[in-house]
């Protein structure tokens, strides 16, 4: 199994979009939501040549899967999209601070445990410069994947813009769509009351020493 691994509200969906036209393959949706189909099942307003023929042809072992947390899971193969902290937390949990449960702020410190510890063929993705790096980033992906379609590379470079403005706009998916502006929308909107305990629970982590890369990639 390969796991494509992030926290809630990551990007994950527009991952698995390119994923999916690049490798010509499926990617599977989170397990335990039937309404999360493969990307190339959407309905979107003009063609993707995803190429891809139907699920069943496919070794599901083979395939990329979306995971939330690791969920106790041992994968062939690691890709893992990180978002800066202090606007994903906010985005997923709506301004709360939830540490107990599944979906709360600590599943996002353990996926990056689980990263880190991992011995496997893997790579990580800043959700960020997914979105500001295009070029960059369908190059890393096209990579990592070990890929040998030049054509289809050639494709998705040349049309890259209109193949991210089409990724969001997929229809009979189960996502939470485009909600912010910008890669710096949820912190700066923080109520103040709110914004002591949440940077103290940041700061928490960070002073572990653990989590170095992304204290210097977020300026945390």
């Amino acid at each position: 199994m390969k796991m494509l691994l992030s926290y809630p509200r990551s990007g994950n969906h527009l991952f698995r979009f390119f994923i999916e036209i690049l490798t010509e393959t499926p990617t599977l949706g989170y397990i335990q939501n039937v309404k999360d189909i493969p990307i190339f099942q959407n309905t979107f307003p003009e063609n993707i040549p995803f190429n891809i023929t139907k699920l069943t042809d496919y070794d599901k072992n083979n395939l990329y899967r979306k995971f939330h947390n690791t969920n106790n899971e041992t994968p062939t193969e690691l890709i893992f999209i990180v978002r800066n902290p202090r606007e994903v937390l906010l985005r997923h949990l709506n301004y709360k601070l939830i540490k107990d449960v599944w979906c709360g702020y600590n599943t996002y410190f353990n996926n990056i445990d689980f990263f880190n510890n991992f011995t496997g063929k893997k790579k990580i993705f800043y959700y960020e410069d997914i979105l500001e790096k295009k070029e960059e980033f369908i190059k890393q992906l096209y990579d990592f994947l070990e890929l040998k379609n030049e054509s289809k590379l050639n494709y998705v470079l040349q049309n890259i813009d209109k193949l991210y403005e089409n990724s969001k706009k997929g229809k009979n998916r189960a996502w939470g769509g485009v909600n912010s502006k910008s890669i710096d929308y949820y912190y700066k909107n923080i109520k103040d009351k709110k914004k002591e305990e949440f940077d103290n629970y940041i700061q928490s982590k960070i002073q572990t020493g653990k989590y170095n890369d992304i204290k210097v990639k977020y300026n945390l």
